[in-house]
């Protein structure tokens, strides 16, 4: 299957429509009441309709994806909305400076990775999460929030190939009482080549051909491996225009993998042209099997303005079968 798509990034608030879904299990009415909330119905009164995120603190809304805090320790509040036709089950994930970090849900006691929830058709929630006092947050910061669809249910098993299973969005955290400056950026790496292609965005496959030819093939829907072997994976990002860097993560069972000894992948971005290279990811030691998916964010390190406050694209998912 051949893929010739470019990708542009047209919606604010990351509006994306979800073609994968679960079974319906129900949210428990104390947390979202079968109802919309005012700030969700604001979207569905749109005409949009797909999944909706935003960040606030507990005082007031954010602006352009920037949110004030006093302390990194406060409140923040994830706003999560279905306005699709399916009760869904998703995976809430958080990564500080693109490095996953535990989190604390509505004031619980147990530090998570990963908080799956489930949200019944055109309904929405709050969720109230804590970070730890022990990240740094003498300036501005960069939180990423993925709420990712269907994490127990596998690509291969669905017979589908999608880049819409969920709505990742980074914000910027900023000190109130600092300054509204991002630490200092580091340097990206030069992919392997540039190629001309009609495509943006972030594609992972098994196709190592890297040549000027106006294709993006889709990843096959399953890769079989042995147990703790590493496999070899193609990567297509970028053609983004006003930047000159992206950076995209690899999820591996909704785990970021560690890449050439990082958490991420920080590449040169040239306009008009994808860049290309090989990553290697490690394979799990169990056998069954796990969903590979990622995503990109085009100028990672700039603060949050009214040109940068976009959702962040998702790879196209596909499975992994240890054997």
């Amino acid at each position: 299957m051949r893929f010739y798509r470019k990708n542009f990034i047209l919606i604010i608030m990351c509006l994306l429509a979800v073609a994968l879904s679960s079974c319906g299990n129900n949210v428990d009415s104390e947390n979202n009441g079968g109802r919309l909330h005012d700030w969700a119905a604001e979207y569905y009164g749109s005409g949009l309709a797909g999944l909706t995120l935003g960040l606030v603190n507990d005082h007031e809304l954010s602006h352009w994806s920037v949110v004030f805090l006093d302390n990194i320790t406060d409140n923040l509040n994830v706003q999560f909305a279905n306005l699709t036709e399916r009760d869904s089950e998703y995976i809430l994930k958080l990564f500080y400076d693109y490095e996953e970090i535990p989190f604390k849900v509505d004031g619980g006691d147990i530090w998570l990775e990963s908080y799956v929830f489930t949200l019944n058709s055109m309904s929405s929630m709050v969720i109230p999460i804590n970070l730890k006092e022990d990240l740094h947050f003498e300036n501005s910061h960069f939180l990423t929030v993925a709420v990712l669809t269907a994490p127990n249910v596998h690509a291969v098993d669905l017979d589908m190939m999608s880049n819409s299973y969920g709505v990742c969005m980074t914000f910027e955290l900023t000190n109130r009482n600092g300054t509204r400056q991002a630490n200092a950026k580091p340097t990206a790496q030069e992919s392997m080549a540039f190629l001309e292609l009609p495509f943006q965005g972030l594609m992972l496959n098994l196709d190592f051909d890297a040549k000027d030819d106006n294709q993006v093939l889709f990843p096959p829907k399953e890769i079989r491996a042995k147990s703790d072997e590493t496999v070899k994976l193609a990567y297509r990002a970028g053609n983004y225009e006003n930047t000159d860097d992206v950076l995209f993560i690899v999820l591996v069972d909704w785990q970021p993998q560690i890449i050439n000894g990082n958490p991420f992948v920080h590449i040169t971005n040239k306009p008009g042209y994808i860049s290309y290279g090989v990553i290697e990811i490690t394979i799990p030691s169990e056998k069954g099997k796990y969903e590979i998916t990622g995503f990109v964010d085009y100028s990672p390190f700039a603060l949050r303005n009214e040109n940068t406050a976009w959702g962040n694209e998702t790879c196209y998912r596909f499975t992994l079968v240890v054997e």
